[in-house]
């Protein structure tokens, strides 16, 4: 019988031929080199087949499927050099001298059973060596894709607490307790930066609260967080407790963090700015990972957008109030100007509120004596009454000679002291006081009447905003001058009278269209779609104030018809208010009682807040309805309503429309009790269509209006809409 052996012996006696074969099979000039697959093959194949060399193989897979190799290029190369060996053994075998033919073909039977058998353990070495890779890499980016959901689920987490309507500190407190439940570490702190006190100061913590509690401070630069504060970088510790400058903050905590991981929290707008730091620790020591450092610092710019957003609300809510006090303030200045010509009272007014709207602490009129070229001070407002009596001043000297003199206005800054024409140097505790001056000339239609001046403690120029203001009060001081004087004119004869005044109206309609303007370009360019509706009701009514001044510059100047006063409104209203994929049909029934001129301004106003709450409130949910305006007069009382085809309206208690009243519903109320009014709003018809409601006495005389007295109440409990 043949032995192993006996192949063993032959197979080494010829290693030098198989190494040739297998060098001509892999097409190099020498070789195998030790380690190759061709090289552990021949080892095997002559004897030296122990598991040392098929776990080199398996070896040789890992690294294949780690260095990102294909396998089937291996096996292929493997296959190649076993096809070299098999007829290379053949031709060997054939060369023996053997004692017979029998024995020869034995032997290679032997060789060759070797070889395959090599061949199997060789590639099933190979593929579990890859395969092993292969499932691990499997499991690794399996549980990556876990954590990233995980991370994601965490984050959505975050972002939506962070657009509730909790407060700051509770919606810190989750943010803090959802890190540290994701990162599964012990604690996690965030800190906010007092850039006036150069502070950190804790506002919101996921555990155990350091000494001090929620007051507990850190100087710029002092711990950790003041460390990470103070370069603006991360900070990450495999050992907080190691660090000299580290241990005084972790000290603070009744339990020992070792493992420390801080993040600046900065929101990058035009400029960086620090918002404050959030850290993350661990009780045992840990090394974070950069995939949790790239987690925390998305927590970090979450919390950075949330904060500059509450900041950037609270600016545009205060910029709101402004703008509604603003308006609320030329409305009543243009009220005033449209409803008396008591020169002096609304000159006064003008002063006072340009003061107090502009930011400043004085302010003088002058108005302008064309023949003499001298300007006298006919309103102020914060100065010496005895250093502005009898004042005079030439055209070309001081600030306010200047403006009138260039018919431009003119800004200065401590310009006091060296002008030796300028009235305020004369009073030295109002000079010292006093270092801006915004001079701006009262003009219509280019001729300058005077100039409005408006004196500031602070050593800066006004801002754009504020000289805007000052020239729309300067337009209104000119046309009440103007009006006074055009008053004056009217007493000369009765054609000069009505065509002065229809001046007057579409003047005033011109400067109400340039207040409309200006709210339009604000609208423009604000982003909240709040304030955007807010002003756009704004151009809704001064635009319907100047439709009644237009109707009054062109009919009777005493007095118009309700019915082309509702037309005026409704076309001003439908092209301001009325929402785009809504279709609302407007119906203005014949109306031919006429009211006088100071009725019609405060009707337009009063039907300009109807038809608006009618597109508002009474369209909301239907995509079409009907608003009709209709107006009768009985017994000297005019009626004028405003019925919308709307019934969604919920039903209102008892006494909650005074609890509930908005800027329109106060409009109307106020307006209309100054003509001896009232206002109802109630559902009527079996479709429970809304009316709104006016009724006021029909006086022509002014003595009339303010003596006479309201309706009383409807006692009954009426329908009304929610106000902005």
């Amino acid at each position: 019988m043949i032995q192993g052996s006996e192949v063993d012996q032959i197979l080494s006696q010829h290693i030098d031929r198989l190494r040739v074969c297998l060098q001509r099979a892999s097409g190099e000039s020498e070789g195998p080199e030790e380690g190759s697959d061709a090289w552990l093959l021949l080892e095997a194949l002559i004897g030296n087949d122990d598991l040392t060399l098929f776990g080199r193989f398996e070896q040789s897979g890992h690294w294949l499927a780690m260095q990102g190799g294909k396998l089937d290029v291996r096996l292929q190369a493997l296959q190649h050099y076993i096809d070299a060996l098999a007829p290379e053994l053949k031709d060997l075998f054939d060369q023996v001298a053997v004692a017979s033919e029998q024995e020869r073909q034995k032997l290679l039977i032997d060789a060759t059973s070797r070889l395959y058998q090599l061949q199997s353990r060789a590639m099933l070495a190979l593929t579990r060596g890859y395969q092993g890779v292969m499932d691990q890499t499997a499991l690794e980016r399996s549980l990556l894709a876990q954590q990233i959901e995980q991370r994601f689920l965490a984050l959505q987490r975050i972002n939506g607490v962070s657009n509730s309507t909790m407060d700051l500190d509770q919606t810190l407190e989750v943010i803090t307790k959802v890190v540290t439940e994701e990162l599964k570490a012990d604690l996690c702190t965030i800190f906010f930066y007092d850039e006036l006190q150069r502070m950190l100061t804790l506002r919101a913590t996921s555990g155990p609260r350091p000494l001090g509690g929620m007051h507990f401070t850190l100087r710029l630069g002092e711990g950790y967080s003041g460390w990470v504060a103070d370069k603006g970088r991360p900070l990450l510790v495999r050992d907080a407790l190691s660090d000299p400058q580290f241990v005084t903050e972790v000290r603070t905590y009744t339990t020992e963090y070792h493992g420390l991981m801080a993040i600046p929290i900065i929101f990058f707008g035009t400029t960086e700015r620090l918002i404050g730091v959030i850290s993350v620790q661990s009780a045992d020591m840990r090394d974070f990972t950069n995939a949790e450092r790239n987690f925390v610092e998305v927590v970090a710019g979450i919390v950075a957008i949330n904060i500059e957003n509450g900041r950037l609300y609270e600016q545009t809510d205060e910029q709101l109030r402004r703008k509604v006090h603003e308006l609320a303030t030329m409305h009543r200045v243009s009220s005033i100007i449209a409803s008396t010509l008591n020169l002096d009272e609304v000159l006064q007014i003008i002063a006072t509120q340009a003061v107090h709207l502009s930011g400043a602490e004085r302010s003088c009129i002058f108005e302008l004596d064309p023949e003499k070229q001298l300007l006298q001070v006919v309103a102020h407002y914060g100065l010496n009454s005895a250093l502005v009596r009898g004042l005079q001043l030439q055209v070309g000297h001081c600030c306010a000679g200047r403006t009138v003199q260039t018919g431009r206005p003119s800004m200065a800054v401590d310009c006091f002291h060296g002008d030796e024409h300028c009235f305020i140097s004369q009073d030295p505790i109002v000079s010292a006081e006093i270092h801006s001056v915004l001079c701006v000339p009262l003009q219509v239609k280019r001729k300058v009447l005077g100039c409005i001046c408006i004196y500031s403690s602070h050593r800066h120029m006004l801002s754009h905003e504020q000289m805007q203001l000052v020239i729309t009060f300067a337009n209104e001081a000119a046309i009440a001058i103007e009006n006074a004087r055009l008053y004056e004119e009217t007493r000369r004869g009765l054609e000069l009278k009505s065509i002065l005044l229809r001046e007057l109206h579409h003047r005033v309609k011109n400067n109400l269209a340039t207040v409309a303007g200006i709210l339009s370009l604000q609208r423009r360019r604000t982003k909240s779609s709040e304030v955007r509706y807010i002003l756009a009701e704004s151009v809704n009514r001064v635009q319907g104030l100047a439709a009644t001044h237009d109707l009054l510059a062109h009919e009777d100047v005493s007095e118009a018809k309700v019915e082309d006063i509702a037309r005026k409104i409704v076309g001003v209203a439908n092209a301001n208010l009325r929402p785009p994929e809504k279709h609302i049909t407007f119906e203005v029934e014949p109306c031919p009682i006429v009211i006088p001129s100071r009725a019609v301004t405060i009707l337009a106003l009063v039907l300009n807040e109807m038809v608006s709450n009618a597109i508002k409130h009474g369209m909301t949910g239907l995509t079409e309805g009907t608003v009709t305006l209709r107006g009768h007069e009985e017994n000297n009382i005019v009626t004028v309503q405003v019925i919308d085809t709307g019934t969604k309206l919920r039903q209102w208690e008892p006494g909650e429309e005074e609890s509930g009243e908005g800027l329109g519903l106060s409009l109307i109320k106020n307006l209309i009790g100054d003509l001896g009014g009232n206002f109802t709003l109630r559902r009527e018809g079996e479709k429970g269509h809304t009316v709104a409601e006016v009724r006021f006495p029909l006086v022509r005389k002014r003595s009339q209006i303010v003596g006479a007295s309201a309706e009383p109440q409807n006692p009954s409990t009426p329908e009304m809409y929610e106000q902005e």
